[in-house]
């Protein structure tokens, strides 16, 4: 198994810690249980005050291990400094449960039983680092994972990051090139083929309009960084691609920073996506939960539908397209097929007919819709199958409808690109706020307040409301 993202990698640690932590404990029962003078065998003793210590112990670990950064990519790249900071924190966890056990007066707190927790602890969470640290460089390391990377700036310390993203490919990044007007320095004679200037900066909207970029790396001088600084972040944003600005502010022989991303720089991050990782991955509980339990719930009607679809026209249940997702990267997207086999083909015939003003296709009486399909988009049937694409990441509950490549294409103007900054979702502001009765332009305001304002709190309200949109079929066609 390898992760398909970091934030997969960070989600599995925090799984594994609280199982480790589990399996510490009982370890440590069985070892003071066998430590208990008089008690030839290993028998755990473990009494109400014992399972309250368990849940404390459980919610300490929770607690504790992301204070001292176990969740950060410093844990994941940085072997060292995880290594150091997962016994800090297991000491920690070791203190709660000294406190702990004083308080409950349980007699599982020994000596014995402290010792072999915070050696089965931190053991336990070093292992799971060095796994989870493999399984993430058995993708990064082919970048498949990585984050593709552009450089603004040719100087030394822009061609230094540049090699150390190139000899380190594990380490999460995709060096792609540079953006500047000419080379500052001349460039290295033995990667001709990777150091190239894509583009210089005002030909940076139109790079990023065409291809996946996940980050804007800024590496120029602090004079330079004063006149570009805004402009660039201003890009970058309509664009929903993160911006990392690296400056050598301070000149000093024995510098103490704290680690960073790039060669241990002092950084800082500019990104309209940025949000709390606990809410990232409560979020991402939300979906999972919520998909698999109407996927369950729903299974006898999506048979039924799957079959009504094939028998009541020639061609596949399913309707698959590829679709532009997080960060423009392309996916397929599922629905049960409400058209003919070649809708595809016919929409060029259609196009003097659209009622949309914008880059999106919509017609009211699409001759393309079959009888059963006009049933199933009115009741938002159709796109049931997207649960799965939930299930499989590529989609969210809530966020930005995914547009096909087609429509990405003719969207004129660059603010509502940010949209791409967030995962696509099945429903989403506008969904509840008229659908395709809005006019497209409004549409994307609503994306954007979405990507602005968002939060678990604001999911959970979008999908309480679309109930009754759906249920009353109401701007569905």
């Amino acid at each position: 198994m390898a992760f398909k993202t970091r934030q997969g990698a960070i989600t599995w640690l925090r799984v594994a810690d609280l199982a480790v932590a589990a399996a510490s404990l009982m370890i440590a029962a069985v070892v003071a249980g066998a430590a208990r003078p008089g008690d030839s065998t290993a028998e755990v003793h473990i009494d109400g005050s014992g399972l309250l210590l368990f849940c404390v112990a459980l919610g300490a670990t929770a607690c504790v291990f992301p204070a001292f950064a176990l969740y950060t990519e410093t844990a994941l790249f940085q072997w060292r400094q995880a290594v150091k900071a997962m016994v800090k924190a297991a000491t920690g966890v070791l203190l709660v449960l000294v406190a702990a056990g004083a308080l409950l007066r349980s007699p599982l707190v020994t000596p014995a039983f402290l010792a072999a927790y915070w050696l089965a602890s931190c053991l336990g969470g070093i292992a799971v680092r060095h796994v989870g640290r493999r399984l993430l460089f058995l993708t990064e390391a082919q970048g498949i994972a990585a984050r593709r990377t552009i450089i603004v700036g040719t100087g030394p310390r822009a061609q230094e990051i540049a090699r150390d993203i190139l000899d380190h490919p594990g380490h999460g990044h995709r060096f792609l090139g540079f953006i500047a007007a000419g080379w500052e320095v001349p460039p290295p004679s033995l990667r001709p083929d990777r150091f190239v200037i894509l583009s210089d900066l005002a030909g940076l909207p139109a790079y990023l309009r065409e291809h996946v970029v996940d980050e804007v790396l800024v590496c120029l001088p602090i004079d330079a960084l004063c006149h570009t600084a805004t402009s660039l972040a201003t890009v970058c944003e309509e664009h929903g691609v993160a911006v990392t600005v690296v400056t050598r502010l301070f000149e000093l022989k024995n510098p103490r920073q704290r680690p960073g991303s790039h060669g241990g720089e002092i950084v800082a991050t500019i990104s309209n996506t940025l949000a709390d990782e606990r809410e990232l991955i409560l979020k991402r509980f939300l979906d999972v939960a919520v998909a698999a339990t109407v996927l369950v719930a729903l299974s006898p009607l999506l048979a039924l539908v799957w079959a009504l679809v094939r028998l009541t026209s020639p061609g596949p249940a399913l309707f698959v397209q590829e679709r532009v997702g997080l960060n423009k990267r392309l996916f397929k997207f599922y629905k049960f097929r409400t058209m003919v086999e070649n809708a595809e083909a016919l929409q060029a015939d259609l196009e003097a007919s659209n009622e949309t003003n914008g880059a999106t296709f919509k017609m009211r009486n699409d001759p393309r819709i079959t009888p059963l399909g006009r049933i199933l988009r009115k009741t938002s049937i159709d796109e049931l199958p997207q649960l799965y694409n939930v299930l499989r990441g590529d989609m969210s509950l809530v966020g930005p409808r995914p547009l096909p490549i087609r429509d990405v294409e003719r969207i004129e103007n660059d603010w509502p690109r940010r949209r791409f900054g967030v995962k696509p979702g099945i429903t989403c502001l506008w969904q509840i706020r008229g659908r395709n009765a809005l006019p497209f332009e409004r549409m994307m305001e609503c994306d954007i307040e979405y990507v602005d304002t968002w939060s678990v709190a604001l999911d959970v309200r979008i999908l309480l409301a679309t109930i009754p949109v759906v249920f009353g079929m109401r701007g569905a066609y």
